[in-house]
């Protein structure tokens, strides 16, 4: 008997941890974009950067000596060095490499606070549709 509820219990336990809520492998649920955003670089434009980054890189102030106006910001971006760091502001396919993503999420190695200093920051969700505009090849769309 004291075999079986050792056998039993030890079956619970290691069942219960392959099923267990931290595991690295685990899928995650993915959280829906705000509505209207999608990863192309027009939603992006009208969704995040007219009204959240323009204010510094654009009309009035090109701040870091990038412009994200309407027109300007693909140029701006894609493939075009940061001067701050070695690494492109946006490499396509591959955000991990694009400073952009590292200075929207205030990354350890960034220059500077992150991004935008007098919004608020954005949303995860906003940043997951900017990554994968970025993995997708960051077209001009």
């Amino acid at each position: 008997m004291r075999l079986v509820l050792t056998a039993t219990l030890l079956s619970l336990v290691v069942g219960g941890a392959a099923c267990g809520g931290d595991s690295p492998t685990r899928p995650t649920v993915p959280i829906a974009p705000p509505a209207g955003l999608q990863p192309t670089l027009s939603s992006i434009q009208r969704e995040i950067f007219n009204p959240s980054c323009v204010e510094h890189h654009g009309d009035h102030a090109i701040e870091g000596d990038l412009d994200l106006r309407d027109g300007q910001s693909y140029t701006q971006l894609v493939n075009h060095p940061a001067f701050q760091v070695t690494l492109d502001r946006v490499e396509p396919n591959d955000p991990e490499a694009s400073y952009l993503i590292l200075k929207l999420e205030g990354r350890p190695g960034i220059v500077g606070d992150r991004m935008p200093p007098s919004a608020p920051f954005l949303s995860s969700a906003q940043i997951d549709v900017i990554r994968q505009w970025i993995n997708n090849g960051a077209q001009n769309n």
